[in-house]
């Protein structure tokens, strides 16, 4: 697993990013986090943003209010790594991607995406395991910091890279 993009890369490939419910989403989660935890109502638009269809919005309504907070709660207030992610995988709907997008919009310079996309871009395969995630965690953290770019600028431009021309 490694990150072939030179700094000038990045900009570039990030700027081929378009998609509008970004910024919506970041500012939706940064509240979540503020608060210590998420809605319901906050998990059904991660599920809207992530995936298209609507299998997964409808198994994440199935989580009850109190269901989301409680979980979410004890995912944002996590001391260790294992538990930020791990507790999140417990909700109806979640997996290792979209897990991966709450904590990317909460905590904005520390976590990147799971996508398809970006596992392509940096040469590895779907098949997630709280290894491989924190493996991807620390290369994203590192690069980031290394080419002086934020963590969702890196990650539009690895999802972008895999994208190819607009």
């Amino acid at each position: 697993m490694q990150i072939n993009l030179t700094r000038e890369q990045i900009l570039e490939y990030e700027a081929r990013y378009v998609y509008d419910a970004d910024d919506v989403l970041g500012a939706r989660m940064e509240a979540a986090a503020r608060r210590g935890h998420m809605t319901r109502d906050d998990l059904i638009e991660v599920a809207r943003w992530k995936w298209r269809g609507g299998a997964t919005r409808k198994l994440c309504s199935q989580n009850s209010e109190a269901e989301v907070e409680e979980i979410t709660g004890i995912s944002f207030a996590a001391k260790t790594e294992r538990l930020r992610i791990g507790a999140l995988l417990a909700l109806h709907g979640v997996q290792w991607p979209m897990a991966s997008v709450i904590l990317h919009f909460a905590f904005p310079d520390r976590y990147p995406i799971l996508d398809v996309r970006a596992m392509n871009t940096v040469g590895t395969s779907t098949h997630y395991t709280f290894e491989k995630w924190l493996e991807y965690t620390k290369l994203c953290r590192e690069f980031a910091a290394k080419h002086d770019v934020n963590m969702r600028t890196l990650d539009k431009a690895l999802w972008a890279y895999d994208k190819g021309s607009p």
